[in-house]
């Protein structure tokens, strides 16, 4: 039987503001309406307070405003862009860590059959990795109270001291496709982002992937994003390592169909039986697992580089003793989950 009240503990912890102690939760959550793991099923849903994920935004603020001067004190000019859970509105902590991508303004890279004007002649590769370094040098010597770590191969870290936030600032350039150039909208664009350890760089499409997550979270009343916070709760309370990223939690229920993720205000309970139902179906159907994609589309979610059929075992498990738990919380007032109501 899971262990609900140290789940909730650490779902608290999570939402505990830690200068005033206060905690970021539903009334429901201390007034004790329903069980532990109902009540954890349905806090683990919710967003985090705008306030806080404002404050992420403005610790990630004074990082760009040292940066873009410093860099530019250098002959570097960079642009800025988020990309991971926060722009989302997915991320399950108050003090929530960000993807800074920093985009060298230099030059640029050509999807395929496009060529450029002007060749550029130089060397991208060093470019990408001065501007780290030179990045490593600014945080340095302005935020000496910070814990700044360049040992990472994609990103310098910056954390503690004033900022409250862990900033990953991620050196890259932008990738132009042919759908971009079509359309000028971002959406389709690119970054090649630096593996300095393997000096490469490495194509993504983060706000494509965004873009997608949005859009069905809006056909889907916001139940999307509230399914990818539960799974993401129950991957960071769980007693064992499920080693499933957060990108690919996110592109396993952008992938449930629309159906899955329909219900009222009042029956989102209804949510955590169809999920465990999807992934179920998931582990089981190799020619329908074999068939699904990241959200933007540019990987097989099971793959090499993407997550493994095991740790989604693990995480359906979970997800499984979850709906056993809620249903035998709810037995007395419902024959079943699914015709279950809970006002929260």
């Amino acid at each position: 039987m899971a262990n609900y009240t140290n789940k909730l503990e650490k779902l608290k912890n999570r939402r505990q503001d830690i200068i005033t102690k206060a905690f970021s939760l539903n009334e429901n959550f201390n007034k004790k309406t329903y069980g532990e793991s109902t009540t954890y099923a349905l806090e683990a849903m919710e967003e985090i307070s705008a306030e806080y994920t404002n404050n992420t935004y403005k610790q990630v603020m004074r990082v760009q405003n040292h940066l873009k001067p410093g860099l530019n004190e250098y002959g570097i000019d960079v642009d800025f862009r988020y990309q991971g859970s926060v722009p989302t509105n997915t991320h399950i902590k108050l003090y929530s860590d960000i993807d800074l991508l920093a985009i060298h303004q230099k030059f640029y890279t050509l999807e395929p059959p496009l060529r450029p004007t002007y060749p550029y002649l130089g060397d991208t590769l060093a470019d990408l990795k001065e501007l780290r370094s030179r990045a490593f040098r600014i945080l340095d010597t302005v935020f000496t109270s910070c814990d700044i770590d360049d040992s990472g191969g994609k990103a310098l870290t910056i954390s503690g001291g004033s900022l409250n936030r862990k900033i990953d600032i991620i050196s890259s350039n932008w990738h132009n496709t042919v759908r971009y150039q079509n359309s000028n909208d971002e959406v389709y664009r690119g970054v090649k982002i630096l593996d300095r350890d393997n000096n490469k760089e490495i194509l993504n499409f983060p706000f494509m992937h965004i873009h997608c997550i949005n859009q069905k979270d809006i056909e889907v009343g916001g139940n999307e994003k509230r399914v990818i916070r539960l799974l993401k709760s129950i991957k960071a309370d769980a007693d064992e390592n499920i080693n499933v990223s957060s990108y690919d939690i996110a592109s396993l229920v952008y992938r449930m169909d629309n159906s899955y993720l329909h219900t009222s205000r009042n029956q989102r309970i209804v949510l955590i039986n169809n999920t465990n139902q999807f992934l179920t179906k998931v582990i089981n159907d190799k020619t329908f697992r074999e068939s699904l994609y990241v959200a933007n589309g540019t990987r097989r979610l099971f793959c090499n580089d993407g997550t493994r059929l095991e740790e989604v075992v693990k995480l359906q498990k979970e997800v499984e003793a979850l709906v056993f738990e809620i249903a035998k919380e709810l037995k007395p007032l419902n024959e079943s989950i699914e015709k279950s109501i809970v006002y929260y």
